[in-house]
């Protein structure tokens, strides 16, 4: 599998229609997430449109009347220029839903058919109140392949006999260029019956590949799965029973690919008719389903390809366009009848980092270094210092921020990614407090961006940390086993340093069935007289049932808690070199007696400079250091020597036994929670 920054190959293009007006269908085009377009309009007879049955046409004309409106088509043509390669997502508001019933795979500008190019991966688009977990990071890729083949289905239902021993080949041979390490593929085995498939997906699988035979219920309005029941002769499921199964499930599959009939089909008064949209609807990422009668031969070679491209690159919507390419070279008459329903803006559903590993550099081995770190967690004495980069998709990054900041105060230097600096530019012409409460705000903007819109606060938020609480940690990272937060969580550790002004440690821990404290560093005057636990109780110990997350850097709910600037930086190196008691006796114990887990930084984050300038080198010079390990950001550090490197953290770190792990965040936390499961079965 190969690695590709998704965000950075494709421009994003959000195509959205409204419930028809006097005017029309009103429909808003929105690129790279920013720019608005002005409004145009959707011919309000369009939803009568029937297609000749000839595709080219059939799509030409589509095209031609989703752009008639010469304000949508200008808008268009400006986003062809911005980037030759766009991800499409189609977007059909509920109340306009009659519009799904129209064959959009079909639309086609001049030849360029685009649910058939790989440079315009192309969905539908349905955004539920649940939000996406995260790409798969974990190996191998689980897959349960289901193939219903009830006994009587040519006597009862005059429908063909599935041949499964050929569907069960071409599978294995989408699935045989993967490493044995990388796939795992389960047939189950027959009767396959609602119960037994409920059964197979509790031990947890990435895909479910469905193959049988549907249909659709026009009376009813509900989809229909020839399933089987305990004799083998066929047992009809509905759609809402299978639905309800899946929302049942802890985890559900990334993937759900439906080779039935029908499966796709929608009422037009419902935008979640259908078995493919309501999977969608209970919180499924992606479902491939078909959207009328569909050939045993197109469902074997749109499969085939589509797996085998899937576990090249990750991204889904691209994969179904090289599929759907692949049945128009083949002359496919049924080639637009495959849908993509999804519920990413993003269609990588692997991980950019799930294959690749990071490189450990020190004297130990890459299976020693990790024993020895599993050994410290179990016995309790690790404590994780995390940094500005394990936020994932929910927080941008300090260059990130930086970057916008620069823009938008006219900062005049070349270092406009340096976030200290740009900060410390904002607190020179705008006061010290100016670019604290900047951040707050950023981040909450930015979190807020990131969510669902249903699941966005109806209400004003004060903090992020209140906005954060209302979303609900759980609802955040349910599809995501390798969230930082909540794995370092699940270690059972008494202790959680963080240079982060988030709350996300703390949630984590609470939502583990744990409780636990927070704190901050009292680093300057205007901190000194909060509350401390150490204070309150002297006999005070963090446990792993009742944790602390200790915030070196100040939190945001104590806007002068927050070190930003390079004075900020400056002069909490002042006070507590020349104040160690600033820091709990506890905190600076932990730090010196256990190993030190680095997560989240790069060589050159001021907060890491910082810890290493005014916490680890004062107290190595009383206490060696027994375990370190340093996670690497190999972006930021990627012209480094290595070796240079090493020897640069090891005159912090003296005589302690130095690892660094060369590789992002992402990578580290995967190959954490690897390792602690393994040993922990």
């Amino acid at each position: 599998m190969t690695n590709s920054k998704t965000d950075d190959l494709f421009l994003d293009l959000e195509i959205r229609i409204f419930q028809k007006q006097d005017a029309g269908y009103p429909i808003e085009l929105t690129s790279g997430g920013q720019q608005e377009f002005p409004r145009g309009y959707l011919a309000a007879d369009i939803a009568s449109w029937i297609p000749s049955g000839n595709p080219a046409a059939d799509g030409c004309h589509l095209f031609e009347a989703l752009l008639a409106d010469p304000t949508l088509l200008k808008a268009w043509s400006e986003t062809h220029g911005q980037a030759p390669q766009r991800r499409f997502r189609l977007r059909i508001d509920p109340a306009a839903a009659e519009l799904h019933t129209l064959p959009w795979e079909l639309l086609r500008e001049d030849e360029n058919v685009l649910s058939a190019n790989a440079a315009t991966p192309f969905s539908r688009y349905l955004p539920i109140a649940l939000p996406w977990g995260g790409a798969v990071e974990e190996r191998p890729i689980r897959v349960l392949v289901a193939i219903s083949n009830p006994d009587d289905l040519e006597s009862a239902y005059s429908l063909t006999q599935i041949d499964v021993a050929l569907e069960q080949e071409a599978l294995q041979g989408a699935f045989a260029d993967m490493d044995a390490g990388q796939i795992e593929v389960k047939f189950l085995d027959p009767p396959v019956t609602l119960e037994r498939l409920e059964e197979a997906l509790r031990e947890g699988y990435h895909i479910l590949h469905y193959l049988g035979h549907g249909a659709f219920n026009k009376k009813r309005e509900q989809a229909v799965l020839f399933m089987q029941n305990e004799e083998g002769h066929t047992q009809p499921v509905p759609d809402d029973a299978l639905a309800q199964m899946l929302a049942r499930q802890a985890i559900h599959p990334q993937l759900v690919f439906l080779g039935a009939c029908q499966s796709a089909t929608r009422a037009t008064g419902d935008a979640f008719r259908g078995l493919g949209p309501k999977l969608v609807s209970v919180g499924v990422p992606a479902v491939v389903a078909m959207q009328d009668f569909v050939t045993v031969t197109t469902a074997r070679k749109f499969s085939t390809v589509f797996y085998k491209q899937l576990l090249e690159h990750g991204q889904v919507d691209k994969a179904i366009n090289e599929a759907r390419s692949t049945l128009l070279t083949s002359d496919r008459p049924d080639a637009a009848v495959p849908v993509l329903f999804m519920r990413l803006k993003s269609g990588q559903l692997w991980g950019e980092e799930s294959d690749a590993r990071g490189q450990i550099l020190g004297t130990q081995n890459p299976r020693i270094f990790w024993s020895g770190m599993v050994r410290m967690i179990q016995s309790g004495k690790c404590t994780p210092i995390i940094g500005p980069r394990v936020h994932g998709r929910w927080l941008p990054t300090p260059e990130q921020v930086a970057t916008q900041w620069a823009k938008l105060h006219d900062y005049p230097f070349l270092d406009r990614e340096e976030l200290a600096r740009v900060s410390q530019y904002m607190a020179s012409n705008q006061g010290d407090d100016f670019p604290r409460c900047e951040m707050l705000d950023t981040l909450m903007g930015a979190f807020t961006e990131k969510l669902p819109e249903e699941l966005r606060p109806k209400q004003p938020c004060a903090t992020l940390t209140e906005m954060t609480r209302k979303v609900g940690w759980p609802a955040l990272v349910a599809d995501d086993p390798n969230e930082t937060h909540q794995v370092l969580a699940a270690l059972n550790l008494p202790l959680y340093l963080t240079t982060n002004f988030d709350n996300f440690m703390f949630e984590a821990l609470a939502a583990q069935g744990k409780s636990p404290a927070r704190e901050i560093c009292r680093w300057n005057r205007d901190l000194e007289d909060l509350p401390s636990l150490f204070e309150e109780d002297p006999n005070y110990v963090p446990t792993p049932e009742a944790p602390l997350v200790y915030h070196l850097f100040g939190t945001d709910e104590e806007i002068n808690s927050l070190v930003l600037t390079e004075d900020d930086y400056l002069d909490f190196l002042v006070k507590i070199s020349a104040e160690m008691d600033r820091i709990p006796n506890y905190i600076r114990g932990a730090m010196a007696n256990s190993a030190l887990m680095f997560v989240g930084y790069s060589l050159y984050d001021w907060e890491f400079r910082v810890i290493l300038r005014g916490l680890v080198t004062t107290m190595s010079q009383r206490r060696r250091f027994k375990h370190v390990a340093v996670q690497m950001e190999f972006d930021e550090a990627g012209n480094a020597d290595q070796t240079a490197v090493q020897s640069f953290l090891q005159q912090y770190f003296q005589d302690a036994e130095i690892n660094v792990f060369w590789g992002s965040a992402q990578q580290f936390i995967a190959e954490l929670r690897e390792e602690w499961k393994a040993t922990n079965r």
